[in-house]
């Protein structure tokens, strides 16, 4: 099953991980922005961290395959990734029902201070009117036991 998730935080994938060094500077991280001192380095970085928080929470109870780079359009981040088996995330047994994961989600501390202009949280909220994260499902997958 194919899942989407949107969030107003900025999640980029950069690929910045590690530790600082001069020694590596200048470069372009994986968003195509150029890192050149410590403050673009640390931009980078937490932009990164953003994003492995979010793929450790749709990892906490499947292995999420064909996870697709988080792309901003309008000051929503969006990615898609995609699940074995279609249940994972459901309480109540029923497909396109996400509640598990979303429980744990809601209220996870967030980085802020990045690119996001949609949303004045520190903290993922998944439902009412300050919802900032989503997920919906994209279509069946069109092999396996549940097809």
């Amino acid at each position: 099953m194919k899942i989407l998730c949107k969030t107003l935080f900025d999640c980029s994938p950069t690929g910045v991980t590690g530790h600082y060094r001069t020694s590596s500077m200048p470069f372009k991280d994986k968003a195509g922005q150029p890192v050149t001192d410590q403050a673009s380095w640390n931009f980078s970085r937490n932009q990164q961290r953003n994003w492995e928080t979010i793929n450790q929470l749709i990892s906490l109870r499947t292995q999420p395959v064909d996870i697709a780079p988080a792309q901003c359009n309008n000051g929503v981040w969006h990615f898609e990734f995609e699940v074995d088996q279609p249940l994972v995330y459901s309480l109540s047994g029923q497909e396109n029902d996400f509640d598990s994961l979303i429980n744990e989600c809601d209220n996870v501390p967030m980085i802020t201070g990045l690119k996001e202009t949609k949303t004045s949280n520190t903290v993922l909220i998944t439902s009412g009117p300050d919802t900032n994260i989503w997920f919906e499902p994209i279509n069946k997958a069109l092999d396996g036991p549940y097809a």
